[in-house]
């Protein structure tokens, strides 16, 4: 997923996933962002996105659960669903998107919410509920597998 959606980070993405999954210190040290030293690399100090995207795909866990599970579980089904919504929304002009495919569309406006509340610009938001959402789509044993992982106090 990571790759999918910030690349530039794919490379400690599962260090990120590792100590999300851990909870505790080790997760709250992937959303420090004070206290940082000028040009110092510490990977839990540096701003990072791909904490939050995994914060908000938790938080979208149960609705993403029932996505993949749900009437509409056919991949080809979802992405073309998916891009769908974004076709409408790109001509329309607006943020949200039709009403059309209630699953799909709690998914996207879950993570949305999620990443908004976590300080993700509004419109790298939206750009990156998509990407997000396609990559869970897409990899449905991985979300899956990353969802009955995370412990419930994450969600």
């Amino acid at each position: 997923m990571a790759e999918a959606t910030v690349p530039e980070e794919a490379e400690l993405a599962p260090e990120f996933v590792t100590a999300y999954l851990a909870g505790g210190t080790d997760r709250d040290e992937l959303f420090r962002r004070a206290n940082s030293v000028p040009g110092g690399f510490d990977p839990g100090l540096a701003f990072v996105i791909f904490p939050q995207i995994l914060a908000a795909v938790a938080v979208a866990g149960h609705a993403t659960w029932n996505l993949l599970g749900g009437n509409a579980s056919s991949v080809s089904t979802l992405v073309k669903n998916l891009g769908d919504l974004w076709d409408r929304r790109v001509r329309r002009g607006q943020s949200a998107p039709a009403p059309d495919y209630p699953e799909l569309r709690m998914v996207i406006d879950t993570i949305n919410r999620a990443l908004l509340a976590s300080g993700v610009a509004p419109t790298d938001s939206e750009l990156l509920t998509f990407r997000i959402v396609r990559a869970l789509i897409s990899d449905g044993a991985g979300t899956r597998a990353f969802l009955q992982a995370v412990p419930p106090s994450a969600n």
